[in-house]
Parts: structure tokens; sequence; C-alpha cells
């Protein structure tokens, strides 16, 4: 099964080709969110981070917020990692 890139993470979990979809990331909790996608510094979409903040937070503690660290996953050696979204 084919999987897409996680604009706040990087890594490839997303069922189908962001954004808009919807789909939560199992590795940081990122909800895939048009809106956010389209402007990074939004607040309070699908996510109450912004995606700016949900990528720095990510690299600062493994989730896209620190209510969702309790959701995540580590990725392993079969999660491809090809780079957040660039903003």
């Amino acid at each position: 099964m084919n999987k897409y890139t996680c604009p706040c993470c990087g890594f490839r979990t997303l069922d189908e080709e962001p954004p808009g979809t919807d789909y939560i990331c199992k590795i940081c909790f990122w909800e895939d969110d048009r809106v956010q996608f389209d402007d990074p510094d939004y607040e309070g979409g699908a996510n109450v981070a912004s995606l700016r903040q949900g990528q720095y937070n990510f690299l600062k503690f493994g989730a896209c917020e620190e209510r969702c660290k309790q959701f995540v996953r580590k990725p392993n050696k079969d999660d491809v990692y090809e780079g957040p979204k660039k903003i």
C-alpha cells in the first residue's frame, strides 16, 4: 500500500495524499488539515497548534502537541522519512 508524507513529521504514514485528508499521523498525531497546510501559522483548525509549531514540537518532544504525546508511536525500521513540509 502506498503511503503519503505527513506534513508535520515527514514520515510516510497517510493513506491519501495531503492536503485535506483529515487522516491522523500515527507517529506525530497531526491531523491533516487543508487550511493549516495552506497557512502554516494558522492555529485552531483540526489541530490546536499551527503546522509550524507542530513541526517544532515534533522535533522537541516527538508529537505535534504536548497533549498528544500519549497517542504517538516512535518510527520503526519500516517507516520511510522524507522530511516535513517546507514552510
